[in-house]
């Protein structure tokens, strides 16, 4: 028999005797909102330092999504951990023991303030970055965000202890609402007004009142009276004075409670995923089904009722219907106004109705942080799931369909005794048994759609890769290469034809304007992103072209499905890697590129790399160029404003910028281009002065740097 099970047999004191017994408290309406602020303050810090500290060492590990991917799975782990000691401490210590020890954790947390990382822990970028990123991670945040982490269900059990009628778990809806509120200042408010230096300076200040207002918490949750040397079942025990003690939780309960809590946050992910690759590839879209997943937790955990089953069972089977439906609108007819509202309201109803039904299983407030524990690995196991497994497993977006499948059966379970004990409930019987044959057989409809026209399908942490062949209207057939819903490359198939450079590179963009300025002389030109090796097009004997690419698998692509780069008459190679760190450790070697020509076509997307548009990547970028050389910056975007980004850049190195845009005309597509360079004849070529277009400025804007720089601020 564990300790907490111990305390069904132990006669629980009554409020009176229990209130006897307390030592002196401050007022009481002082406590209750220490407590509360010091949840709200923790939940902020704990979702505000994400960000932070990834916008701070993304340019030393090349900005890429793996490294994201490597600092959520480190924030996740240490969550869980986290949960893990606030559930064994809270059920082995005594409440004085476990006061001195978490106050002495604060302020060790606090001696490793602040959090900036030194120039000491920069990597060697000839090395795998996830190892790196670990260990600056746990040496930079690592203690700090473990203190952030055990305060939710660490302070809701002491809030238990000192008021045992009260509503413990409108607490977690209080972290949860903080949470939101740090997810949505930080893009909008935080970001644009600071820099990365900045933002953990002031962060640690955060965290220093945080951790006054901790160590009060704990003092007051202290046992100084006569049961300051009781066990810590004993301790417990006051917890329920009110009545009897609850029964611990089944292992059919803690598996319920692991099962909702991850199909919520791989749902969440799936649906992430599904409306920003191939939906859509608009910047902060990503914000809305988080905020509406933060928003559920609220809502359910509030006290107030929001979630009601009766309510919610007939608006999930037609979300996950409608959902199910618009999974397999193709590409070319998908409506925006229409896609996102159908998922956003989808998440919205479904994370309801995972949280919602959570809180009714919640457990007695003694056993709050095993439920706690329970959720965060949930939350963790879905969160791998769906980030790490699928991409292994999987060569395209799958498991969304999967998803949406097994939400329909395990909604149908659930709600099976309901349904069938509800006289009235005829109507949702049947629509949840049509629910989940329509989701089934939708589910094996996106799973042929998604190999419609397809030669090969890859994918890994950069994304799903997907090759096809499609017919033109001019009766060209071509290869093209996607990522979601962006296209990064064409090939016209015929053998004659296949080495016109086609899309954003066709003979009358900006990076074809550029590369005849150089006439029938060779040139070196290099060029960061490969796609599918289009500018190769454009080499001759003599020449050589040099690419830089970080994912591996469109090297191999480019390769096998494309032949621009062996029917190139150039010197072509390519470097596997990000463009940036492999060109500073060139420099680092001594050995410049010496480029006439240097294109840098990164840009296209929602989350755009960042890193390589920013001062520190114009230093980079000059000194392998040749003197009178050209920077051509591929700034074709939906939703961002990119140009007047790189004409700042380019004032500030003492150089020109000249904007060259084209309308789409057969195999190429309509791009915008900037051209950077102190080649005053360049500059003043009647071909180039025709072409050229002013640039909308942005008030206020000034040169990006790794340490400041804002996407809202250059939304169009």
């Amino acid at each position: 028999m564990s300790k907490v099970e111990a305390v069904s047999t132990t006669k629980p004191l009554s409020v009176s005797e229990w209130t006897s017994r307390a030592p002196a408290r401050w007022p009481l309406g002082l406590e209750r909102s220490l407590f509360v602020g010091c949840i709200f303050l923790s939940a902020f810090l704990l979702f505000l330092v994400q960000p932070i500290i990834a916008k701070r060492i993304m340019p030393w590990f090349g900005g890429t999504s793996a490294v994201w991917t490597t600092c959520l799975m480190f924030f996740q782990l240490v969550l869980l951990a986290g949960y893990a000691y606030s559930d064994w401490a809270t059920r082995n210590l005594s409440p004085r023991v476990h006061a001195l020890v978490h106050v002495a954790l604060l302020v060790l947390a606090a001696l490793t303030l602040p959090i900036s990382p030194g120039d000491d822990l920069k990597p060697d970028p000839q090395t795998a970055p996830i190892a790196g990123v670990l260990v600056l991670l746990a040496a930079t945040v690592g203690l700090p965000y473990f203190c952030l982490s055990t305060t939710g269900p660490l302070l809701q059990a002491w809030y238990v202890r000192l008021y045992p009628q009260g509503q413990v778990y409108r607490l977690f809806a209080l972290s949860n609402l903080a949470s939101l509120a740090a997810l949505l200042t930080y893009p909008f408010s935080i970001e644009p007004a600071s820099s990365s230096l900045q933002q953990a300076w002031w962060w640690s200040g955060g965290f220093l009142v945080f951790t006054v207002l901790c160590s009060a918490c704990a003092w007051l949750s202290r046992d100084t009276g006569a049961a300051a040397d009781a066990s810590p079942a004993a301790a417990v025990a006051a917890v329920v004075a009110a009545g009897p003690t609850a029964a611990p939780p089944s292992r059919r309960q803690i598996a319920v409670w692991m099962m909702l809590s991850a199909m919520g946050s791989m749902l969440l992910l799936a649906v992430s995923n599904h409306i920003t690759q191939n939906i859509a590839a608009v910047p902060f879209l990503w914000l809305l089904p988080l905020s509406l997943y933060l928003l559920t937790f609220v809502l359910c955990f509030e006290g107030r009722g929001w979630y009601r089953r009766s309510v919610f069972v007939g608006p999930l089977l037609v979300c996950v219907s409608m959902m199910a439906w618009e999974m397999n609108v193709l590409p070319r007819d998908i409506d925006l106004m229409v896609a996102v509202p159908v998922f956003a309201v989808g998440i919205f109803v479904c994370c309801m109705f995972f949280h919602g039904e959570l809180s009714q299983r919640k457990p007695a407030p003694q056993y709050l942080t095993r439920f706690y524990l329970t959720l965060s690995l949930g939350g963790a196991l879905g969160g791998v799931a769906v980030g790490a497994l699928a991409p292994l497993v999987f060569d395209a977006y799958y498991e969304l369909p999967i998803l949406l499948v097994l939400t329909a059966l395990l909604a149908l379970r659930l709600l099976w005794g309901y349904l069938t004990a509800n006289k009235a409930a005829f109507v949702l019987l049947v629509l949840a048994l049509a629910t989940c044959a329509l989701t089934l057989f939708m589910g094996w409809v996106s799973l042929r759609l998604q190999t419609m026209d397809t030669l090969a399908t890859m994918r890994n942490f950069y994304g799903a890769s997907k090759v096809g062949e499609t017919d033109l209207s001019s009766g060209d057939v071509v290869r093209t290469l996607h990522n979601g819903s962006i296209m990064h490359g064409m090939q016209i198939t015929a053998s004659e034809r296949r080495l016109i450079p086609t899309t954003y590179y066709g003979k009358s963009s900006g990076v074809a304007l550029a590369l005849r300025h150089f006439g029938t002389a060779t040139k070196r030109v290099g060029v960061v992103g490969l796609g599918v090796g289009t500018l190769a097009a454009y080499g001759r004997t003599g020449d050589a072209f040099r690419f830089y690419e970080i994912n591996p698998q469109s090297r191999l692509i480019a390769e096998r499905d494309f032949s621009y780069l062996k029917d190139s008459a150039a010197d072509v190679s390519v470097v596997l890697g990000d463009a940036r760190l492999m060109m500073e450790a060139e420099l680092a070697q001594g050995r410049p590129g010496g480029f006439d020509m240097l294109v840098v076509d990164a840009f296209s997307g929602d989350s755009i790399p960042v890193h390589l548009i920013t001062r520190e990547a114009m230093h980079v970028y000059r000194r392998h160029l040749k003197p009178g050389g050209i920077l051509a910056f591929h700034v074709s975007n939906l939703f961002l404003k990119l140009e007047p980004v790189v004409e700042t850049l380019a004032r500030e190195a003492g150089m020109q910028a000249v904007y060259v845009r084209n309308d789409k005309k057969g195999p190429e597509t309509a791009s915008a281009w900037v051209l950077v360079t102190s080649d005053a004849a360049f500059v003043n070529d009647p071909a180039v002065q025709q072409r050229s277009q002013p640039i909308e400025s942005i008030a206020g804007l000034n040169p990006w740097t790794d340490a400041h720089n804002n996407l809202f601020t250059i939304l169009k």
